[in-house]
């Protein structure tokens, strides 16, 4: 058992996604069932585990690269330590508002093309957009972006983003874990940030 979880580590940071989607299905549960107790009472109407889970498997699908193995349990506890990161961070962000502070929020109206929602969510950095970039034409680029991403990853996208659909109905769909889905995703905004260009392109610092 431990030689495979150490293929696995060698194969997953080394590139490997699948070796990598066989890891988080090997530890997410554990990872889930203790965040789940993990999550302070008042916050669990704004907060779950499944929205902790959903960040943290991206974010160690994405960072896996960097990640050195010393023995059998490590992957685990660094992928908790991710959790741990990311509940920490949504707390403290609920804790702001409720103080006064002020949450980022897409600087569109309601009811806005989930095309240009996705658009300012890629290509915003802390910036606003820019006056020469029109609503009409921040999706028509998505739209291009899109048709050059494998299809699988377009698919992904297309389902969660601008479809809004439960990440276990696009699981099921694509019969793929959880997880895995969340890989393609984060994978698939990596490749649609490229290919829209540096957020100078389309924002003005403001």
């Amino acid at each position: 058992m431990e030689d495979v979880e150490l293929d696995l580590l060698r194969r997953a940071t080394a590139g490997d996604q699948a070796a990598m989607a066989k890891l988080l299905e090997r530890h997410a549960p554990a990872v889930r069932e203790r965040e789940q107790t993990r999550i302070p009472r008042k916050w669990r109407s704004l907060l779950s585990a499944d929205d902790v889970m959903a960040q943290s498997c991206t974010d160690a699908f994405l960072s896996i690269g960097h990640f050195v193995p010393h023995k059998n349990s490590s992957f685990r506890a660094w992928f908790m330590k991710i959790a741990e990161h990311n509940r920490a961070n949504a707390i403290r962000g609920f804790e702001a508002t409720k103080r006064g502070g002020r949450r980022r929020r897409v600087p569109l109206d309601d009811g806005a093309d989930p095309l240009a929602v996705l658009y300012w969510e890629l290509s915003s950095g802390g910036t606003t957009p820019s006056r020469h970039v029109a609503r009409e034409e921040a999706c028509g680029l998505v739209k291009n972006a899109l048709r050059q991403l494998p299809d699988t990853y377009r698919l992904v996208v297309q389902m969660l983003d601008l479809e809004g659909r439960p990440v276990e109905d696009v699981a099921r769909a694509l019969q793929r874990s959880q997880c895995a889905v969340y890989m393609i995703r984060a994978r698939a905004r990596e490749r649609l940030r490229k290919l829209l260009g540096p957020p100078s392109n389309f924002f003005s610092a403001g």
